[in-house]
């Protein structure tokens, strides 16, 4: 099993996307392909069926499973936000600034 990091990207391998939360403190999620940035209040991760912005407080990494693309989060989830592949959340931000 091998985690691969370019700078603060790490790529993870991928397959079909499902995700579980158990009463918004546990999260288990597949075919994750990518944890493009993270910390305690914002995971930011690239999966199967796009990006996935998840937003809450004290969350952190329980379990990972690069070969498998599987990921475990707990802390207390407040936010999922959904976005295509191809647009992410930096060029939505960009254009709401910049138009």
């Amino acid at each position: 099993m091998t985690l691969h990091q370019e700078s603060n990207r790490y790529t993870i391998p991928s397959g079909e996307h499902i995700l579980t939360i158990r009463n918004r403190k546990r999260m288990d999620m597949t075919s994750v392909k990518s944890i493009e940035r993270f910390d305690q209040e914002e995971f930011y991760i690239k999966t199967s069926q796009g990006h996935l912005l998840i937003r809450g407080e004290e969350l952190h990494i329980v379990h990972l499973d690069v070969d498998k693309g599987l990921l475990t989060l707990e802390g207390t989830v407040k936010t999922l936000q959904y976005d295509e592949e191809d647009s992410g959340f930096s060029k939505g931000f960009l254009h709401k600034l910049f138009g």
